[in-house]
Parts: C-alpha cells; structure tokens; sequence
C-alpha cells in the first residue's frame, strides 16, 4: 500500500465486505510519513462531495511544500460525473502534492485509460483482498477453529476468499461438532451472509440493475445473447460489462470471449430472492434458458432448465434429439442425468418421452418394462414429424440392442445389436455420440461372449475400451477392461487375464473397487490354476459388488467358479445344486456360457458315479454338439463302462477353450490306459501338459478322469517333469490334483512375463543365439537384448541359463528334457 500511494492516484475498488475500510485504517495507523494523511468519508448525508473536495485543494495552497495523501472513503456512494471532475482537478491542480486513494464500490468515472498509459494509478481489486487459502486458515486459527485441509479448501472455494463471507463461515462454525456438514450447508441465500448481501449489495443498485441480477442468476454462466432474452434488454452485454466493472459479484470467466458468471453465494442469494419477490416469473425465465441452450447446441443445460420449470415434455425431447439417451446408462453424464430425471413421470405421452421411460427401466435391469415401452415408443413414432423420427428411432434401436444383449436367447440377441451397431457407423460424425456406440460395444462383446465366440467378443470389447480410453470415460473403461478379461480367463489366457485386471486396477479411481466383472476374472483364473484361498476370497467380493448390465453373465460365471470351489472342496453335492440354481436362473438355452453350466453339473454328476443322468442331461441339451458336451459324453461312457461314443481329436483352433483342449487330451489318454494303448495315452497327456504348462492351467488335472490319477500321484515322474502342477495350498502347502504334497521351496515370479518374452523363454531354452533368435522373429536384436532383461528380472536371474532352468521349475516351458 505504501508503494501504490506513490502514485497520484490508488483506486481501492471492491464489492461490500472485503475490507477496503479495514484496509485503509490499518495502513493509516502505521504508515511512516513523509506524507500527511487525510481521511475523507463521502456518502449519501455528505451535504457537496465536490465542494469538499474542493476546500482540499485552497486549504493545500496555504500550506508550503506539504505532501497529501487524501483517502476519499466513498462507502456505498456512487462516484457522479461531478465528482470524478472534481477529484481530477484536485490531482492534475496540485503538482504532485496531493495523492488520492480512492475507495469505492464501482470504477469510478475518470479516464483510467490514459492514468494506466502514463502509469500514474495503482489499482487494488477484489482479486487482491480476497483471502488465500493460508489466510483462510489463519483467520480461522485466529477464531480456535481447527479445520482439516480438505475442509478449508472447501470453505474458500464456497466463498471465493470473500473476507466478509469467511466471517460468518467463522461464526457458524464455532461450537459445532461437524464442521464439514456446516461447510457443506453454509449457503447465500440464508442467515447472515443473505442479510448482508441484501442491505450491501442488492439494495444499493439501481431498479434496472437490481432487475437484470434477478432474472440473469437462474443460469451459471451468463452471455449477451441471452441476458437479452431473459431481461428483454437489447443493452444486456453493456450492462454484463459494467456490473463485471462494478465488482458486483460477476466476473467474466476464463476462456470466454462473452461469458460472466456470479460468486456462488450471491447466485444462490439471487435465486431465492427471485422466488421470493416474483414466484411466477422463474419457471417462464428456465423455459426461456432452456430454448435459448437447446438452439445453441448445449443439451444438458437445456434439459435442466427445462426439469427445473417442470417441462418434462421438453426436457424428454432435448435428450432425444441430441442423442444424449444412452447417458442415462453409461458415460461421464450419467449420475447427472439420472439425478436431472429422477422425478420423470412415466405416463407422459409422445415417443420421447416413451424412449425415457424405456431407457430408466433399462437402468433398473428392468428388460420386461423397457421392451413395453419400448413398444409403446414404436406406435407413437408413426404419428411424429418426420425431422424427429431419425433420433427417436436410432435410441430405439441402441436399448433395443442392449435389452437382446440381457435377454435368454444368446443366438437371436446378436441381430439388434448388429443393426444397432450399423445405424451407428453410418451416422454422421456430428451425431455420432459416445455413448451409444459404448452401450452397442458392451452389448455385443456380452451377447458373444454368451455364444463363446471369444475372438470376437474380446475384439468388442477391446472396442469399447478404445473408446473410453479416449473419451476419458473412466467408469466404463474399467467396466470394458474388466469384460475383456473375463474373456481372456474364460478362453484359457490366464496371464493375460491377469495383466487386464491390473491394468483395470491402475485406471480405476483411487481407493475405488474394481467392477464385478473384474473380480469375478480374477477368481476364475485364481481356480483354474488351483490357489483356491485366493478364489475364495475374490468370490466373496464380488458379491459386494455395484451391479452393472453383465450382471446376469457374471452371475452364471460366478457359479461356475462357485462350484468348482466346492468340487475341490469335496463338496459334490453343493456343487451340483449350485450349477442347477445358476441354470434356472440363467435360463439361455444354447451357447456357450448356458451350456458350460450342464457341462460342469454333468461332470459333477460323472463324478458322483451316476453316469446315465450325465448322459441323458447332455443329450437333453441344446449345446450337446459342442466339443464340451461331447467330451463329458466320453467320460460318462467310461463310468458306465460302455464304449466310447465316436469322437475326434479335440479341436486345437484357438476359438475352444483351453480347458476344453487339454480336457480333450485327457478325455483321449484315459480312454487308451482303457483300451490298452498305453504308448498313446503317454502322447494324449503330454499333449495336454504342453498346452497348460504356459498359462499353469492345474484345475483340468485335478478333475481328471479316474484312469489318469495314478500317473498324476504326487511323487510320480510325471509330477517331477511338471512340478508347475503343483498348487499352492494353505499355510505354504502344495497341492496337487487334490492331495496335499511335500513342501518345496517358493520360487518368485515378480511379474508376469509378456507374450513376446514367453516366445524369447522358449529361443533361449532351444539354445538360440540373440541374432538367431531377432532374425526367427523379425525384430531387432536390441529388442531381444531388452526382452532378455526383463525376463531375467521377473525371474530373478542374474543369466540366461538360470532364467530357463527356473522356467522349466515354475512350468512356464512345457517340459524339461532328460539329461
């Protein structure tokens, strides 16, 4: 302050309550000199401002060489025209003697212009008093307020350091228990801080201002054009213009050319008292906002306004014609869109509405209400315009697509999600929306994953999670990553199932839980590879999951990793009652998920030696052709002791399971030890060993036919071979095909190894060199070298050969060659 009275002119200019008084006084009281100080306080009882303005001046002329700094407190005085010449003759008349520090509500009318070009004023603003957010906690210190950096944030951002409004936060708080519930509840329209801006603030504007700030605060961000329909004035961006001059509570906000907004206090003062003093006039002003956001191309703010002046028949329309139907079931908006239509009646008519209606009984997992009104949607379409169909229609198709994704008939579901996806990919770019093409994504990699078409299904997938990944979509890129790895475990790539939940677990948001579909991933490779504690503990979180729209596959998939838990267990019986719960409930008939639910009760029900009951559930099934259902055919044959229905070789291609390949490789190597065969059954099982060894997929082996077991005892040769068969078990036991071995000791694998340090693993076991092994895979040799590194890292090796005799130990090579 001492340093801005060196000018001729300081202006001290900020709305009420931000302590220019304080300010002025505090700097009086303990400034030094040279100048003489003098306080001139203007308002509205002041008989002539300018007159004694004047009287400073002659009375400065009798006084030699003496220096003034004049402080003219103007309070809640308007600076007039006859003012402002009056203090600029006192500053250009007195030869430097006389510096003013003006202290006023509003720029004054002087020409401010040229005093910055000849740099002759300092300027003090609101932006300059308001609090920091360390004095913020001072003041509040100052007060025996102890807040929590978390609750002081808060506060400021609440009153934007307004000095006057962090008082009477300072007032509230004192003696409360819960200072983050009165932060929270600490509001403009209320109590003291409502009193002080009525009597400070609103009071002390003109009728035409004070009519302007009522009608334009029922929007956050206020511009020309539409101050102009709200207030009727064609000079609506002058007077946005001159009140952000005025310090009024309104500045223009960053990055806009035209844009004001009002401090959050005052808005909501604002808003009550619009209620207050003309309770007819809002629901007019938000029906006007809302056609002025709606022909400018800003829907969400259209539809709120439109909610807020209850026309819902608007509201329904905006959402649809600018695609924006699918944000009530996923996206960024969707919590914002659900809470704007929470209070939607569903017996509004028009197809729009309709589609609403669908959609909200789509996000309450409700398919049965969606389709009827979905229906009801489709009749009223034939009585609409034809410029409003084409939006109408492309939303029916999307929540079609989804409610075939949720139905029992995985075969026919994926027809409205290909048409839903066509109308989609030839729309124009400008209406091509985010969220209906995540919603057809999700659909379609969940109907094929229904059909056990992975390839496909995982592509889907991977397109929903491009996607999200763009778009910043971070809820529904963690929902996709959790999907893409529940196909991943179900296909056989246990390691890359891994490697997509903690990719899932790094995006996700901190300290948030990982989707169901993720943790139901996670459980079932946990199972196959036969760490059942862990299993376990997956299937109990995710019981305490949010469910989402794969609720119904992750059920089914859920049991199936239920019930083999309790197989392993010994629990046979509970095993089988929980597949046959899951099959009810599940009620597809046909593809691959419903029929590995009868493939796994029918195992049970081999297991349980009842081998005509297996036969007569697979034979009874609508998937009894799939490789699966013929494998468990084979089993029950052999139980019953009857020949072996006929059956090729399992099939190898890469869109069967890989359980159901190495099950077919042991169905084939028990069925020689029964024939006689035993230099074939040796070849089936080792088949069946190379093709799990990778991805330590143990559970195949454990619920292997009974003619198998005594080549899989714990201390057999074959065990030696493999010792990856072994399972860890409680209290660092081993566990192998169900019993409990001896102890060996832990080897660490520190991460998992990629697909491209597997296939280097595999080179340098054969004894390949790094140039050999960079020209059979078509890359450079330092990217073998960097390969090497990290493979020698995750397996805690200082050399190649250490890494691959503790790969052959860990079973992540198919087997070790004899000495």
């Amino acid at each position: 302050m001492s340093l801005a009275v060196q000018r001729p002119l300081t202006l001290v200019v900020a709305p009420a309550g931000f302590g220019k008084t304080m300010l002025l006084k505090s700097w009086a009281a303990q400034y030094p000199g040279p100048a003489v100080v003098r306080r001139i306080a203007l308002d509205a009882t002041s008989e002539h401002p300018p007159a004694l303005l004047e009287s400073v001046r002659d009375d400065l002329s009798r006084r030699d060489r003496t220096v003034l700094v004049l402080v003219v407190d103007c309070g809640d005085l308007t600076v007039t025209p006859q003012i402002g010449r009056s203090l600029q003759r006192l500053i250009h008349g007195s030869a430097g003697r006389v510096r003013v520090v003006l202290v006023t509500r509003s720029d004054p009318p002087l020409p401010l212009h040229l005093y910055r070009l000849a740099g002759t004023v300092s300027e003090i603003r609101a932006a300059e008093l308001a609090f920091t957010p360390d004095e913020t906690s001072a003041l509040m210190r100052g007060h025996k307020l102890e807040l929590t950096t978390s609750e002081l944030a808060e506060l400021h951002a609440r009153t934007d350091g307004w000095p006057a409004a962090l008082m009477f936060a300072a007032m509230n708080l004192t003696g409360k228990a819960d200072p983050e519930r009165v932060i929270r509840e600490f509001r403009g329209d209320t109590g003291n801080v409502a009193a002080y801006l009525m009597t400070e603030v609103l009071d002390a504007q003109p009728p035409e201002l004070r009519e302007f700030l009522l009608r334009t605060c029922i929007v956050d961000e206020v511009r020309p054009a539409l101050a102009e329909i709200l207030t009727g004035q064609a000079s609506a961006g002058r007077s946005l213009q001159f009140l952000s001059h005025g310090n009024s509570f309104i500045q223009p906000v960053p990055g806009t050319a035209d844009g004001y907004s009002y401090q959050a206090l005052f808005r909501e003062f604002l808003r009550a008292q619009l209620l207050f003093e003309m309770p007819a006039l809002a629901p007019a002003l938000h029906r006007d906002a809302a056609a002025w956001f709606a022909q400018n191309g800003q829907p969400l703010q259209a539809i709120h306004h439109a909610v807020t002046a209850g026309e819902w028949q608007d509201a329904a329309r905006y959402l649809v014609e600018y695609h924006e139907v699918a944000g009530l079931l996923v996206g960024r908006r969707r919590q914002q869109l659900t809470t704007l239509f929470d209070g939607f009646p569903d017996d509004l008519d028009g197809s729009e509405a309709a589609i609403i209606s669908a959609a909200r009984a789509l996000a309450e997992f409700d398919v049965e209400r969606c389709t009827s009104q979905l229906g009801r949607a489709i009749d009223l379409l034939d009585h609409q315009a034809s410029a409003r169909r084409h939006p109408a229609e492309s939303a029916i198709r999307v929540l079609q697509a989804v409610c075939a994704s949720l139905s029992e008939c995985p075969e026919s579901g994926l027809v409205p999600v290909l048409i839903a996806e066509a109308d989609l990919r030839s729309a124009s770019p400008a209406v091509a929306h985010l969220e209906p093409r995540l919603l057809v994504a999700g659909s379609k990699g969940r109907v094929l994953l229904q059909r056990g078409d992975f390839a496909a299904a995982l592509a889907a997938f991977t397109e929903g999670i491009a996607l999200a990944e763009e778009n910043g979509a971070r809820d529904a890129l963690v929902d996709f990553l959790g999907m893409a790895a529940l196909v991943e475990a179900a296909w056989g790539h246990l390691r890359r199932a891994g490697e997509v939940v903690a990719h899932a677990a790094s995006v996700a948001e901190p300290g948030a839980e990982l989707p169901q579909s993720a943790i139901v991933a996670e459980a079932w490779v946990h199972t196959d590879r036969g760490d059942l504690p862990s299993a376990e503990e997956m299937v109990q979180r995710a019981a305490d999951t949010v469910p989402t729209h794969d609720a119904r596959v992750l059920a089914a998939a859920l049991a199936l990793v239920r019930a083999r838990l309790l197989r392993a267990s010994g629990n046979l019986d509970g095993a089988a009652a929980e597949l046959r719960a899951a099959r009810d409930s599940y009620g597809a008939q046909g593809g691959w998920l419903g029929q590995a639910l009868t493939i796994d009760e029918a195992k049970m029900l081999v297991a349980q030696h009842r081998p005509r009951e297996a036969i007569t559930e697979i034979e009874q099934s609508a998937g009894r052709d799939q490789v699966g259902s013929r494998l468990v055919l084979q089993r029950a044959a052999a139980e019953a002791g009857e020949p072996s229905p006929a059956h090729p070789l399992p099939d190898t291609e890469r869109v069967v399971a890989l359980e159901t390949q190495v099950d077919g490789w042991l169905v084939q190597a028990a069925e020689s030890i029964r024939t006689g065969d035993s230099g074939r059954s040796g070849l089936c099982l080792e088949r069946a060993l190379r093709l799990a060894a990778p991805e330590q997929l143990r559970r195949p082996f454990a619920e292997a036919p009974p003619a198998l077991r005594t080549l899989l005892q714990p201390t057999g040769d074959l065990m030696r071979q493999h010792p990856w068969l072994r399972a860890p078990g409680p209290r660092g036991r081993d566990r192998t095909a169900g019993r409990w071995a001896v102890s060996r000791p832990e080897l660490v694998v520190t991460a998992a190894l990629t697909c491209k340090e597997q296939e280097v693993l595999e080179y340098l076991a054969e004894l390949l060199t790094t140039e050999e092994i960079a020209r059979t895979m078509y890359v450079s040799v330092n990217t073998v070298r960097s390969h090497v590194r990290s493979i020698l890292r995750k397996l805690s090796a200082s050399r190649r050969n250490e890494a691959v005799r503790r790969a052959w130990e860990l079973g992540l090579l198919p087997s070790r060659p004899e000495a």
